[in-house]
């Protein structure tokens, strides 16, 4: 007989409390596990089939380095008077971890020079090797903030503090940014996470934060997944009405 053990206080905290790294870290990880099997399944040996697959990889190790960069100049900083230990420590980690992606970029780079066949399958199998381990040190640096992180952001911000903070993060992203980085992790979202998240910060953004989100939204997202969404989205405007209400 199948029994269902009783939920530990410690995955019901992380169910109530406000996770800022949710969306973020599914669409990293599928980008992840996206990149590496494209990478194992191509011959590159075949030009059009090489390039599409270093493509993708680029893109991988470019949304990681954005998402790096972002919660360092934030979420890390929110946090450097509480815990400055812990974050230089983390910090340390992130930079082994940027070297690592941008050492996946110097083996792509080196595709374009290669002449030979087997040089060719060479590459492959580095390229594989470095992206491999890249992936690794990412997913370990995902699991410390969903651990590590979020516990010290818990404990010193509100939930209504945190939005502020990934709407803060929101407002330094360029439309270029909001386009590739951001709609690659709306893609990897349910619908019902897309509305969750946009209607759940519209109360403390601006309407053109909203309205870039919502746009990006419509422009990555099937037709027939945008129909079933759209109409469903809250206005910073209807927030404020209803809290005035």
């Amino acid at each position: 007989m199948l029994t269902v053990k009783p939920k530990t206080k410690e995955a019901m905290k992380q169910e109530q409390r406000y996770n800022i790294f949710k969306r973020t870290h599914k669409g990293l990880r599928s980008m992840l596990f996206d990149a590496g099997a494209r990478i194992q399944q191509t011959d590159f040996t075949k030009g059009k089939e090489a390039t599409a697959a270093i493509e993708v990889a680029k893109q991988t190790t470019r949304s990681f380095l954005y998402h790096l960069h972002k919660e360092d100049n934030i979420l890390y900083h929110s946090l450097i008077l509480y815990a400055p230990y812990i974050i230089a420590m983390i910090e340390q980690t992130n930079v082994k971890d940027e070297n690592l992606a941008r050492s996946v970029d110097t083996i792509i780079e080196r595709y374009k020079d290669l002449t030979t066949r087997n040089e060719m399958i060479s590459f492959g199998l580095q390229l594989q090797a470095a992206f491999f381990e890249f992936t690794a040190a990412v997913l370990q640096h995902m699991n410390k903030e969903e651990t590590v992180i979020n516990e010290l952001l818990w404990a010193n911000y509100s939930d209504k503090q945190l939005v502020v903070l990934e709407v803060e993060m929101l407002k330094q992203s360029t439309p270029e940014a909001c386009t590739w980085y951001t709609g690659k992790i709306l893609k990897e979202l349910s619908n019902s996470e897309i509305i969750i998240w946009i209607n759940g910060i519209a109360e403390l953004a601006t309407s053109n934060i909203i309205e870039k989100l919502i746009s990006t939204t419509q422009k990555v997202l099937p037709i027939d997944r945008w129909q079933m969404i759209r109409g469903k989205f809250i206005s910073p405007r209807d927030h404020r009405n209803k809290a005035a209400a």
